[in-house]
């Protein structure tokens, strides 16, 4: 009986702890990112970033050669004080994504942008989930201190 009663216990304990550790909402990279728009900060988590980097040549002619610095953010909702920075500052504005461990095991990763501008955007809501991607553009960019051309 005390086997029984034993074994019984242990597998009840086990079965919850394992659904308190499942339902623990912890993070270990976080993601955000920062735009300044004037004297104030605006900051919104970030789900993933995608960056990617092209070189086109404007004139044919001339061979000038534009740079293209492109980021997709995917974020779990629709930060409304983010996108009101966008809207506010149209000609672009300045900003940051970072990535933090909240371990400490990987080193912080930091990408600063100049004259950042909404290039597409969508929104998706249901009953279920909902998500905001948004792609910009910018004029330039620092990764961890590196100026990419």
């Amino acid at each position: 009986m005390n086997k029984i009663f034993f074994t019984i216990t242990f597998i009840a304990t086990l079965f919850f702890s394992v659904l308190t550790y499942g339902q623990q909402d912890d993070k270990r990279i976080r993601v955000e990112i920062s735009l300044k728009d004037g004297n104030k900060v605006v900051k919104a988590a970030v789900r993933s970033v995608t960056f990617s980097f092209t070189k086109s040549v404007v004139n044919s002619e001339t061979n000038e050669v534009k740079n293209n610095y492109y980021f997709s953010l995917d974020l779990e909702k629709q930060d409304i004080p983010l996108l009101a920075a966008f809207m506010k500052n149209k000609a672009g504005i300045d900003g940051m994504i970072t990535m933090t461990d909240s371990y400490g095991k990987m080193p912080m990763r930091k990408f600063d942008f100049t004259k950042g501008r909404i290039d597409s955007m969508s929104d998706q809501i249901n009953g279920d989930y909902s998500s905001a991607y948004i792609s910009l553009i910018s004029d330039s960019l620092i990764i961890d201190g590196v100026k990419i051309d």
